[in-house]
């Protein structure tokens, strides 16, 4: 018997493939932001920088979500899109901080304060691998 993998339904591919592109660019972006703290020896990139890049994908994203919208998906799509929006409105909190301070806890704060609404886009990505079915 072969075991065959299971595959995300045709109806849904379209939208699981806008999704999957806009979660890589939030990821990527995150993992930016997180990387220009100053941590280890080596100087990183000045956190405005990584907000400046988290804010523009961010942006960009938010004008691309209807793309992955179906009511299979509803919930996971209304917390992306909170997220989205909780996280662009922490960033001016955060581009303050960076400003104002050289103590990497107080930086550690106000970023997770940015980044941390963006793990609904981890569990999305789990709610749609959910969707998938074998053949």
């Amino acid at each position: 018997m072969i075991a065959r993998r299971k595959t995300m339904p045709p109806d849904l591919q379209p939208a699981w493939a806008a999704f999957q592109a806009q979660a890589e660019r939030v990821e990527s972006a995150r993992q930016a932001l997180l990387g220009c703290l100053p941590v280890g020896r080596i100087d990183p990139a000045p956190v405005p920088v990584g907000l400046d890049l988290l804010r523009d994908e961010l942006t960009a994203v938010a004008t691309e979500l209807d793309g992955w919208r179906v009511p299979a998906m509803e919930e996971a799509w209304q917390a992306c899109r909170d997220a989205v929006e909780e996280a662009l409105t922490q960033i001016p909190a955060a581009r303050t901080v960076s400003a104002t301070t050289g103590e990497l806890e107080e930086m550690l704060d106000a970023v997770s304060g940015v980044v941390e609404p963006l793990d609904a886009w981890h569990d999305a990505g789990v709610a749609w691998l959910r969707r998938r079915r074998r053949p």
